[in-house]
């Protein structure tokens, strides 16, 4: 999933309009719209600060490989992401060999 992508859903799950989430980053909401459609070039100030207003930490913003959704939303509140990024591919690779496994026919 994109960037701009991702912003625009982590914004959707926290049930906020552009225009209130542009107020709380203290821009326009033309401003706001582009980051959700285009986002090239952000500063990281500018994300730092979308971050802040969505109470999430910029390591989940641009991790592409976590799903943006309302379990991932609950766990990647504010944490200490660098622990829970790596149990989390643990956990994928996981099932990944998990299902590469043959299954066994019943005898």
């Amino acid at each position: 999933m994109l960037l701009h992508e991702r912003i625009r859903k982590i914004r959707e799950y926290r049930g906020l309009k552009q225009l209130s989430v542009a107020h709380e980053m203290n821009i326009t909401q033309q401003a706001y719209s582009w980051l959700e459609t285009k986002s090239g070039n952000i500063k990281l100030d500018t994300l730092e600060r979308f971050c802040s207003v969505m109470k999430v930490d910029l390591p989940f913003l641009m991790a592409a490989d976590i799903p943006i959704n309302a379990e991932n939303m609950r766990i990647f509140e504010h944490q200490n992401y660098s622990n829970v990024f790596e149990e989390f591919k643990r956990l994928r690779n996981r099932v990944q060999a998990a299902e590469e496994l043959p299954l066994r026919k019943a005898s």
